[in-house]
């Protein structure tokens, strides 16, 4: 049964930064900056030089849920920049509502992006109003999509490039930023989609002029709720023809944290090299968890969806070495990456709203914000505060703690190899 348009507009705003999107609109020719490759950027599963050239791996993975993740993503950045840890990282793996501050610092230098001038204003910026404003302004939009199950893609593409990205693609990566790794869901399989250079060139398509704005979209897309995207394969098919499309949508349907990707980018490396030989000084991934409680005051049944998602983040967060029972608590795990003749250990380090009580006033604020695409001054004030004390947290107890105390003061060396 249909909503009422207006009410059905909201209700999609608000889920749609849960995970990933996608869209059925082809994305539009964009001529190249003079500097940029048309076959490389910095969107890429392979470790290069400059990546390997300390001797050790960090990689921060940023979890969906709305503007609450992508304000707590640009917070917790700035607690890692302040405590000598952000300009470390090799590569960002990003879900959903995180890959707004993941793209955004990746793209340093593009327009009006600054790390260090007003960024977690900037990707607080009401994003959800900016779709709605002209949905409401324009009648026709609410005849023409009153009877469609999906809220339509370029509305919100179109209010994500004007609010934030101003135009930027993948060739506007910034080559001194880490690597950027954006996760949706192929619709067709149920497979992880990786907006990489590897899976476009699968498809034949140049990842390089390919809009930013449409590719946190495609991370962001909440199944049933907006439309998926559609990535048309150019290579040939049967008889001449192109080959079937790809749809595209919600990264969260296979990993809402994005830390699966950073492991495969560890065990890839792997292939031909061993741990000690790579990453002698180590290796660290650090989770910027989001994920909220939900009252349930009338005892519900939670919908699918909902318990699948807390499924898959029990799942890999024991495979990070944190045990279920101590998701809520514990910051720290280890786990092994690659065979046993190359692998080795990485320390895992997990930065979640949750671990802060609902008996905690802050706590009890920060982790029932709603996942929507514009918070309060109130509530992005709070998980400033949230994202200061959780990482405070952290370092204090690795300070204590076997193999990592005054990491963070040595850049050259991380932690000692297990």
């Amino acid at each position: 049964m249909s909503m009422v348009p207006g009410r059905f507009l909201g209700c999609c705003l608000a889920m749609l930064l849960l995970t990933s999107v996608s869209c059925a609109t082809a994305d539009p020719p964009r001529a190249l900056p003079p500097h940029s490759s048309a076959t490389a950027t910095r969107a890429t599963l392979q470790l290069g030089q400059k990546e390997l050239a300390d001797g050790r791996f960090v990689g921060l993975a940023f979890s969906g849920g709305g503007s609450r993740a992508a304000v707590f993503g640009a917070a917790v950045m700035k607690e890692l920049d302040r405590i000598g840890l952000l300009s470390q990282v090799d590569v960002l793996s990003a879900v959903s509502g995180g890959a707004l501050p993941a793209a955004s610092y990746a793209l340093e230098g593009y327009r009006d992006f600054r790390f260090q001038q007003g960024f977690v204003e900037q990707i607080g910026r009401d994003i959800q109003g900016a779709v709605a404003g002209p949905w409401y302004a324009a009648p026709h939009n609410l005849i023409r999509y009153a009877f469609r199950d999906t809220v339509p893609a370029e509305p919100v593409i179109r209010a994500l490039d004007e609010q934030l990205f101003h135009g930027a693609t993948f060739a506007d990566l910034n080559p001194s930023r880490p690597i950027l790794l954006m996760n949706a869901t192929d619709a067709l399989t149920g497979d992880p989609l990786v907006i990489a250079e590897e899976r476009f060139a699968s498809l034949g398509i140049p990842l390089a002029p390919f809009s930013m704005a449409r590719a946190v979209y495609m991370s962001a897309a909440y199944p049933g709720v907006l439309e998926p995207f559609r990535l048309t394969d150019s290579r040939a098919g049967t008889n001449g023809a192109l080959a079937n499309p790809v749809l595209a949508y919600d990264g969260g349907a296979a990993d809402n944290l994005g830390i699966r990707t950073l492991m495969h980018v560890v065990e890839g490396a792997l292939i031909n090299r061993s741990m000690t030989d790579l990453f002698p000084q180590g290796c660290l991934i650090v989770s910027i968890d989001a994920t909220g409680r939900q009252r349930n005051e009338t005892h519900t049944p939670l919908s699918a969806a909902a318990a699948l998602l807390r499924g898959h983040r029990r799942n890999v967060l024991e495979l990070s070495g944190i045990p279920a029972s101590l998701q809520d608590v514990s910051q720290f795990g280890t786990f092994r990456v690659g065979q046993d003749a190359v692998g080795g250990t990485c320390r895992f380090w997990h930065v979640a709203l949750r671990q802060l009580p609902d008996t905690d006033p802050l706590g009890e604020h920060v982790t029932h914000i709603k996942t929507n695409l514009g918070l309060s001054a109130e509530d992005q004030a709070a998980l400033i505060t949230a994202a200061g004390r959780l990482v405070a947290k952290g370092r204090e107890e690795m300070n204590g703690m076997a193999g990592w105390a005054g990491f963070l003061d040595t850049k050259p060396a991380l932690f000692s190899h297990p």
